[in-house]
């Protein structure tokens, strides 16, 4: 059986990628972070993506995790994939005023939120047992 957090990462970075074949002619580069901070750090975003990588890869089979890794997973690939053949992140998607960005950028923070939402039930239900 196929785990989770592959199948749910593969999907992510192929729509990623396709999005990001579509949509190039209105796509902007960015060298940095979030909102283009650290532009010039490319190697500092690529050692910090094999490191979330390696991390994923060991805790992969904790079951309540798994999803929001899969989401993390995801777009740190997208992104590192990025980075790798552009020096930068290609990012596509504008809303409000909001800088571009990209699927892989929101698929990092829906795996970031749905992780930390899950360590906080888990930490309540552990405060709950010890009652």
């Amino acid at each position: 059986m196929v785990n989770k957090t592959f199948l749910i990462a593969f999907i992510i970075i192929i729509l990623d990628r396709i999005a990001k074949l579509i949509f190039f002619n209105s796509s902007s580069l960015n060298k940095g972070a979030a909102f283009s901070v650290l532009q010039g750090y490319n190697w500092l975003f690529i050692l910090v993506a094999v490191i979330v990588i390696i991390y994923i890869f060991i805790k992969r089979n904790e079951k309540q995790y798994q999803i929001g890794m899969g989401f993390l997973l995801g777009g740190t690939i997208g992104n590192l994939i990025d980075r790798m053949f552009y020096n930068g992140v290609i990012d596509f998607i504008s809303f409000l005023s909001i800088p571009k960005f990209n699927i892989s950028d929101v698929s990092n923070i829906i795996g970031a939120l749905l992780m930390i939402y899950m360590m906080k039930k888990n930490d309540a239900g552990k405060k709950s047992r010890k009652r």
